[in-house]
């Protein structure tokens, strides 16, 4: 591992501030590339070359003992079994040995720290990059490369789901948020995700319907308790393939959009949307048409009352009773406007056809409404 002087100089800082005694900082040439006295930076430090042939710490008892060095004691920095750097305490050897086993652990902690901090953004930069390029990147077929597969170590073969989250509420991007969900995401080293903003999008490895509802709701309860935010989920079909993959992530979006808009559900999985395989693909085509056909006559404000009355009407399976006393009306009241939404429209609600063709209609007129 090679440490940066910018690194070098922030773990100096802190040392000083707890042993107050200036610290030094050596890389695998000799050359002090961090020091809390900055005179000395960029000097060539023979002791550290020494301790770096010799892989044992070294006493300077007197100033220019070695070219570059002052009193003090300079001890080899160890990560994962080798050397990978010196540091240096300055001072009266007997007076600075005791401050030897604290130096070398803080040393090695905030490496190791850095290490961590490190990995966890390529890890993160790593899988952003595979999500971009195997969902959106409509030709790629990179993942069945093996090399490229070995680069990146994501097997596409490995059968998976795409989920599509997205946050109801605004957020900024919190690394607490995302070190939470890496726990909560199944199989870390085939399962990756890539959080921005407003969405959230898992290739998660669990196929089975009802585990991956588990997880995803588990994580949808994660994110309202610690963050107060509120997600909806949208879960394609099983890929093995970039095309596939990306097949997949289409079908999580529009689950997504039927969950978030029309159905209020938390999670929807594509297998089970109905009307939504129909109408979604439909809603730049010839079904704004149908719509306009059939509701076209009324304003929409008297889309709005209709749409919530032939909701109550259906929930209720068509009982004048249980359906009046939802909206708070009197049962002649709602027999009125089931009459003129027949009379306005030319389509009776309690006829069976006439309702279907009213149901769709307003299906599409309410999807419209959340996509303006």
């Amino acid at each position: 591992m090679k440490i940066s002087s910018k690194l070098a100089q922030n773990i100096v800082q802190s040392i000083k501030e707890i042993i107050h005694h200036e610290i030094n900082f050596m890389n695998m040439e000799g050359v002090i590339i961090a020091s809390t006295d900055p005179v000395r930076i960029g000097q060539q430090h023979e002791g550290a070359l020494k301790v770096l042939k010799t892989k044992r710490s070294l006493s300077v008892k007197n100033d220019d003992e070695f070219k570059g060095t002052k009193k003090g004691i300079n001890l080899p920095l160890y990560f994962e079994e080798e050397i990978i750097a010196v540091v240096g305490i300055t001072g009266n050897p007997e007076d600075v040995s005791k401050y030897v086993h604290i130096l070398t652990k803080m040393t090695e902690i905030l490496i190791k720290e850095a290490y961590l901090q490190e990995v966890s953004f390529n890890t993160k930069e790593n899988q952003r990059i595979i999500i971009e390029n195997l969902l959106y990147n409509t030709q790629s077929t990179d993942f069945e490369n093996n090399s490229y597969r070995d680069i990146y170590k994501y097997d596409v073969t490995i059968p998976r789901r795409v989920v599509q989250g997205m946050f109801l509420t605004d957020h900024a991007v919190d690394t607490a948020l995302y070190k939470y969900l890496q726990k909560m995401v199944p199989e870390p080293s085939q399962t990756i995700f890539a959080l921005n903003r407003n969405t959230l999008t898992i290739l998660s490895t669990l196929t089975k319907p009802a585990l991956l509802r588990l997880n995803l709701s588990a994580i949808q309860e994660l994110v309202k308790t610690s963050f107060g935010l509120d997600l909806v989920f949208g879960v394609g079909s099983i890929c093995t393939t970039s095309a596939d993959s990306r097949k997949s992530f289409s079908e999580a979006q529009k689950s997504l959009m039927w969950a978030k808009n029309l159905v209020k559900v938390p999670i929807q999985f594509y297998e089970d949307l109905d009307l939504g395989i129909l109408l979604l693909p439909e809603l730049s085509g010839s079904a704004p048409l149908f719509e306009s056909k059939i509701l076209g006559r009324l304003s929409d404000k008297e889309k709005g009352d209709f749409m919530a009355l032939l909701k109550s009407y259906e929930k209720h399976n068509g009982s004048i009773t249980r359906c009046a006393n939802e909206l708070f009306i009197h049962k002649n009241t709602l027999q009125y406007r089931l009459n003129s939404l027949y009379e306005k429209t030319g389509y009776n609600p309690r006829e069976l056809h006439d309702y279907t063709i009213l149901k769709l209609a307003f299906l599409i007129y309410e999807i419209g409404l959340r996509n303006r």
